[in-house]
């Protein structure tokens, strides 16, 4: 993503922040704060599960925190709009495992019982 649209993403995610310290809002989210000010400085693009953490925890669209286009309010996008969305928005960091982990994350989604058990052993995991 180019330099501009991050720290556009960075802008957006800094007004839904609020009042709230970056060290708050972080552990809102359940993510560093290291990556919140990656984010707001526009350094650093949010990866896709924090992206789906922002917008749900805040009732925004992820296409609002990416492309700024729709109402912060909008109803959430289907399921295969996010996919696709957050597809582009990886192929273009020209990440070479992006196909991979697209095709992956596609497979997932049209999978639910592989995608439950996928999640299942990332909470096993996460303890």
């Amino acid at each position: 993503m180019k330099t501009e649209e991050a720290k556009a993403v960075g802008q957006r995610i800094r007004k839904l922040r609020g009042d709230k310290t970056q060290v708050e809002f972080a552990e809102d989210l359940g993510i560093r704060q290291s990556m919140i000010c990656r984010y707001e400085a526009g350094t650093q693009l949010p990866r896709v599960p924090a992206l789906f953490r922002i917008a749900q925890y805040e009732g925004v669209s992820i296409e609002w925190l990416l492309t700024g286009k729709a109402d912060p309010a909008a109803q959430p996008m289907a399921r295969d709009q996010i996919i696709n969305l957050a597809a582009k928005a990886l192929i273009k960091t020209g990440d070479p495992e992006t196909k991979e982990f697209t095709e992956m994350m596609a497979y997932l989604f049209k999978n639910r019982r592989t995608m439950q058990r996928v999640l299942s052993y990332y909470r096993f995991m996460s303890r």
